[in-house]
């Protein structure tokens, strides 16, 4: 009787393997590393974007300026150097205008708003922070001839707070006293002056 020596230990019979739902191995597929994978192609392609367009940023500041230094010397420096001091000029101009004082405003109209009973013999004008008071010695013919003049300068709008003080008896039996106001500045003021003359024209 003949002994047979199995000479392999890989079996005779083909393994059959079990098919899938479709006849093949079903594949499990990780979520995550799809998803890791489509934030790496989105940050590379994110990357790659901002780098032209860094680029292209780079290039339109480079041709702006270009364009600046061809309009810079467009320009010609002495004209726009006179130009800016003509402007300075003029700005030093109109603020000397709207500085300047004419008193001439005041004095007619002190002239024409005192009695023939007051009569004023000095004048005394102070401007500070654009707060203008006046000081006059006066002389009045009787307490009645101050008290008429007290009244007309309280209706003019342009002359603040009237007020008669130190009232002293002459040896003419006139009255000597002080006078002190405070004016608004309009009534003064040059430039105001000049477009009311103007405009009566």
């Amino acid at each position: 009787m003949d002994t047979k020596f199995q000479t392999s230990f890989i079996p005779k019979k083909t393994t059959i393997e079990t098919p899938g739902v479709y006849g093949s191995k079903q594949v499990s597929i990780n979520i995550f590393s799809v998803i890791a994978n489509i934030v790496f192609v989105l940050a590379l392609i994110g990357l790659g974007g901002g780098y032209f367009y860094k680029n292209i940023l780079i290039n339109q500041v480079k041709e702006k300026g270009k364009e600046l230094e061809s309009a810079r010397a467009s320009f010609e420096v002495e004209k726009v150097q006179d130009l800016v001091d003509v402007s300075n000029r003029f700005t030093a101009t109109k603020k000397l205008l709207e500085n300047h004082v004419a008193v001439s405003e005041f004095l007619v109209l002190l002239q024409n708003s005192t009695l023939k009973s007051v009569r004023f013999t000095d004048l005394s004008y102070q401007n500070l922070n654009n707060a203008i008071s006046i000081k006059m010695d006066s002389e009045a013919q009787s307490f009645n001839a101050i008290a008429q003049q007290t009244e007309i300068f309280s209706k003019i709008e342009s002359i603040k707070e009237p007020l008669f003080t130190d009232f002293l008896l002459s040896e003419n039996g006139n009255i000597k006293l002080k006078f002190t106001a405070s004016i608004t500045p309009g009534l003064v003021s040059y430039k105001k002056f000049i477009e009311s003359v103007r405009s009566n024209q």
